[in-house]
């Protein structure tokens, strides 16, 4: 029997994209709110919900003036390793979540990110070189870092909990979509996972 009195926590954790809780990581032009994206973070403490903001991969490896880049460009050795290092801390995280019992409920991305989209993720055949404009296009893989950070939770045998990607880089939605679809999404995970 413990000796220790229960406290509020809920016991339940999401692993949250850099960028949405801090846009100034955010490459030049994709910043679609001043500082966080605060109505996620509202969803998130109406269920109860910790979280952890992970790494900006890009930020920390290119800086704060990088370029635009495409997943194709980002997807090299060098850039990988590092992104399997920072996945490696995040599993470390989940490691010891599950040690003490706790739910890891997901992890947010931000879709159309080269490093950190969910299900898509910005390529361009033809960057490289000298810089200029060329239309990007979204393809249906994921980002490097979260394409790491799964490995890495893979390898280590924990369970892969639900990766949703916010469509952040789809200018054809306002926030507010974002928003409701996000709710809705959190809302159906949270039900079924308590059934």
């Amino acid at each position: 029997m413990s000796l220790h009195k229960e406290d509020a926590r809920s016991k339940k954790v999401v692993f949250v994209a850099n960028c949405l809780l801090n846009a100034n990581n955010k490459v030049r032009e994709f910043a679609r709110y001043p500082g966080m994206f605060s109505e996620v973070i509202q969803v998130l403490d109406h269920f109860g919900m910790g979280v952890i903001q992970m790494p900006c991969p890009e930020t920390l490896y290119m800086g704060n003036q990088r370029w635009w880049n495409s997943r194709n460009l980002y997807d090299n050795v060098g850039y990988r390793r590092f992104c399997r290092q920072l996945a490696g801390q995040m599993a470390d995280y989940m490691e010891n979540y599950k040690i003490i019992s706790y739910d890891v409920i997901a992890i947010l991305t931000c879709d159309g990110s080269p490093t950190c989209g969910s299900s898509m993720s910005s390529y361009c055949e033809d960057w490289g070189g000298r810089p200029k404009e060329i239309p990007r296009t979204l393809i249906n893989r994921p980002g490097i870092f979260i394409e790491e950070l799964k490995k890495e939770i893979t390898d280590r045998q924990l369970e892969l909990p639900c990766v949703y990607g916010l469509a952040m880089d789809d200018r054809n939605r306002t926030n507010k979509e974002i928003i409701s679809d996000f709710s809705s999404f959190i809302s159906n995970l949270i039900v079924k996972r308590e059934k």
